[in-house]
């Protein structure tokens, strides 16, 4: 197998693609996924809470632990 051959095999394998251009300007889809407000759902708020809720419970069993959460952060 020469290179010729090779180059003849991928041309047929991936053909080229029939516009140079996009289909479509996706610039103005980027800006309003950008600008629009996101929100927690409740999977979200419900982690926030359960993380808070350990760190809490944590803290109060062993009330040590507080020196080296304030070393971390």
């Amino acid at each position: 197998m020469n290179e010729e051959h090779l180059r003849c095999l991928l041309c047929s394998a991936f053909p080229k693609p029939e516009g140079d251009k996009p289909s479509r300007d996706l610039w103005p889809s980027i800006v309003c996924r950008i600008e629009a407000s996101t929100a927690w759902s409740r999977i979200d708020t419900s982690v926030a809470v359960g993380v808070g809720a350990g760190v809490a419970i944590t803290l109060a069993i062993l009330p040590k632990a507080l020196l080296l959460l304030a070393y971390h952060l």
